[in-house]
């Protein structure tokens, strides 16, 4: 098997508490998934400011990797968001190098920072991205709500969308870009009691997971009832890239919108002119239940 050599740029921040109250868990998913796969090979996870300050973000990422003594390096990257002019980081610079010998697929699952800086400062690397994941986009006009909650952000584009905007324009015609966002993965949730199936493996890794995702499922359970657990978000990258038949998708332009009110939106719209990408709007027939169970079954 020819497995797909991988970068991860994570804003990870499983078991953080910031601001007050638990941060998003899904990229730890992410990350592990990645590393326990036999499809994919992972080259490099560079870290991002987003859910949790960098040093955080980074901290974590260093932690699951050395759970899984697992030969990959991890490099901090951006700490805010660019602006005109930023200077590249260390992991910009990182995957720079990585790209220029090894093409990869980039599973982009925080704030898009650090690939807006690679499109700007390393042009002919960014070029050598084989397929460019990110988890963020929505269809024109869609507002994101949960039940009746909302709406809640495009969270990783709003973040950073100089960046956004940067690395889509940039991208080459050799790169497969895929929006895997809030439409998407709203659709299923992970619960309680599929931690606790993870939390019976009795290994160190699904100790780690389990002991620092309650504190989030619960959160989230509180935050929106209608929800029976947190959404996998970020494994939908990991998903697409082992499993594309799991999804359905349509090829649309983007285009960046000015609201009146509020943040602007990324809209991936058929009859928009920009460069085309794959949107993914739902699941196969049985793609849902197979995503849940190999997100369950990859963490140990």
């Amino acid at each position: 098997m020819n497995r797909i050599p991988l970068i991860i740029d994570t804003d990870v921040a499983l078991g953080v508490h910031h601001e007050g109250r638990p941060r998003d868990i899904d990229d730890g998913f992410a990350i592990a998934e990645a590393i326990n796969s036999p499809e994919l090979d992972l080259r490099l996870v560079s870290t991002v400011f987003g859910n949790a300050p960098l040093v955080e973000t980074y901290r974590v990422a260093r932690e699951i990797v050395a759970l899984k003594q697992a030969d990959v390096p991890v490099v901090a990257g951006a700490d805010k968001r660019m602006e005109t002019g930023t200077a590249s980081n260390a992991a910009v610079d990182a995957m720079a190098e990585l790209l220029r010998h090894t093409p990869c697929a980039v599973a982009a699952i925080g704030p898009l920072t650090n690939l807006g800086l690679l499109a700007a400062h390393h042009p002919e690397a960014f070029a050598n991205i084989t397929t460019l994941i990110i988890v963020a986009g929505r269809s024109p006009g869609r507002r994101f709500y949960l039940g009746d909650t909302g709406p809640v952000q495009d969270f990783n584009f709003e973040n950073d969308v100089l960046a956004t905007t940067t690395m889509l324009a940039a991208a080459s015609p050799r790169t497969t870009i895929v929006c895997a966002g809030f439409e998407l993965t709203s659709q299923i949730c992970i619960t309680e009691q599929d931690l606790q199936t993870i939390a019976a493996r009795n290994t160190p890794t699904a100790a780690y997971f389990y002991r620092n995702s309650l504190d989030w499922c619960r959160h989230w359970t509180r935050t929106f009832p209608t929800d029976a657990g947190f959404h996998p978000w970020d494994s939908a990258a990991i998903a697409y890239l082992k499993h594309p038949d799991y999804f359905t998708a349509d090829r649309r332009g983007w285009r960046i919108t000015p609201r009146p009110k509020g943040p602007v939106w990324l809209e991936c719209d058929p009859d928009a002119a920009a460069k085309p990408l794959t949107y993914c709007t739902g699941f196969a027939p049985g793609g849902a239940a197979a995503f849940v169970r190999d997100v369950v079954e990859s963490v140990y």
